[in-house]
């Protein structure tokens, strides 16, 4: 079986009825998918570039990516995943992969479980990682497994996900320039060890407060290959997945040795 997925380097700050907007969904339009990945927080400005906590930007971010995910039915996508903050029940804070589906609606799948806490990246102030582990699902005949930024860079949770036949392991990413070469390595690793497709998209340029993103959303085949790189001229890529050359790979090295 094949599906189609999409990934971009997405400006910084999208938030719904500006010319971002507006633009991916053109873009979409002229090519529709059946999965389109979105990078980490999409919507509005980047919370973990303070180091301290503010009430105010915290209700103002979930206000913003509510108010995006009421109009994500107006992108040409079946299936639309990325993150989003959000408190639990318990009030907990967290950042949450989320997969809105055009059938079903919007359900979490996931809570960003590895949280850096540096310079421009402080996360733990600002969520914590919840309950909830790496649990695969299954939408659209593809079974699918969340890895949130830095939870890439902790393969065992890859090689579960390859364990559990996981087709299409999803990474929306806000990665600065001066990770590139980690972070490709780290998503390179995630595909050969799973057997999986890889799909991560970025933030993408600088935003508002002057910080800078990488850009380059990839996706790496189960021979850990790019078979998809976003640049500013093409920031919106869409390739073909085959569950079939990922059943195969999944019979073999190394994802066969226990």
């Amino acid at each position: 079986m094949k599906k189609t997925v999409g990934v971009l380097e997405n400006i910084p700050e999208l938030i719904y009825g500006t010319d971002g907007w507006t633009k991916l969904q053109q873009q979409i339009e002229r090519q529709p998918v059946d999965f389109l990945v979105l990078n980490e927080l999409p919507f509005g400005t980047w919370l973990a570039s303070s180091h301290t906590f503010d009430k105010s930007r915290w209700e103002e971010s979930i206000s913003i990516s509510q108010d995006a995910l009421k109009h994500l039915d107006e992108f040409n996508a079946e299936n639309i995943v990325g993150s989003m903050p959000m408190e639990t029940a318990d009030g907990t804070r967290v950042n949450a992969g989320f997969l809105w589906s055009r059938k079903d609606g919007l359900s979490i799948h996931h809570y960003k479980q590895h949280l850096p806490h540096g310079p421009g990246y402080w996360e733990t102030t600002w969520t914590s990682p919840g309950s909830a582990g790496f649990e695969s699902f299954e939408v659209s005949g593809l079974k699918v497994g969340f890895m949130i930024c830095t939870d890439i860079m902790f393969p065992e949770h890859a090689r579960q996900y390859g364990r559990e036949n996981v087709d299409l392991i999803v990474c929306p990413r806000a990665t600065p320039p001066l990770d590139q070469a980690m972070f490709h390595a780290a998503l390179t690793m995630a595909a050969t060890v799973s057997g999986s497709y890889v799909a991560s998209s970025n933030r993408g340029y600088t935003d508002s407060l002057g910080f800078s993103y990488e850009g380059n959303g990839r996706v790496i085949s189960p021979r850990g290959i790019d078979i998809a790189v976003t640049n500013p001229e093409d920031s919106y890529l869409v390739v073909d997945i085959d569950t079939d050359f990922v059943r195969a790979k999944q019979a073999r090295y190394p994802i066969d040795v226990h």
